[in-house]
């Protein structure tokens, strides 16, 4: 057991021409990766859960929605303390801390308090895939059905 969790943390991985091992992280896509999720972050589920403020999390993304600043100040500083002390970082890239008035993009949905709907992000990957999809050949029904589940998985987060 203990060799096949090592191959999944040790890796080889071909990137643009040359192989590099890889040593840090899991890999995407990784089974084990909802497993390690909930086992690494259920120390920062039960604070959040004590703090009173909303929090969700779904595998390594979360959100966590404050009324006031000095709330919001509270949650970070619980984020980073259980971060340090699991010694992992936050991609700043991936990181948003501001006013839910602006929006912000979460799990691929863009969200403002008055709407719902796909991420700019979500929908240029979208359409990127649409033209790979074409590029390499794929019928008219191929591309067709795609867009139907993508469509299907757009709306099932908008609710009724």
């Amino acid at each position: 057991m203990q060799d096949l969790l090592w191959q999944y943390l040790r890796r080889t991985v071909y990137d643009g021409g040359r192989y590099e091992d890889v040593a840090i992280g899991i890999s995407l896509g990784c089974p084990l990766s909802p497993l390690m999720g909930a086992l690494f972050l259920d120390g920062l589920d039960q604070r959040m859960a004590a703090s009173g403020l909303f929090y969700a999390r779904f595998m390594d993304d979360w959100v966590i929605l404050a009324p006031t600043h000095w709330a919001l100040r509270r949650a970070i500083g619980i984020v980073n303390q259980m971060l340090a002390a699991l010694t992992v970082s936050q991609h700043p890239d991936k990181t948003f801390i501001g006013r839910i008035l602006r929006g912000f993009d979460f799990l691929g949905y863009q969200i403002h308090p008055d709407r719902l709907c796909a991420s700019p992000r979500t929908a240029a990957n979208h359409a990127q895939r649409i033209g790979r999809l074409y590029e390499q050949g794929a019928s008219a029904t191929c591309i067709g059905q795609y867009v139907q589940r993508w469509q299907r998985w757009l709306t099932s987060g908008l609710g009724p």
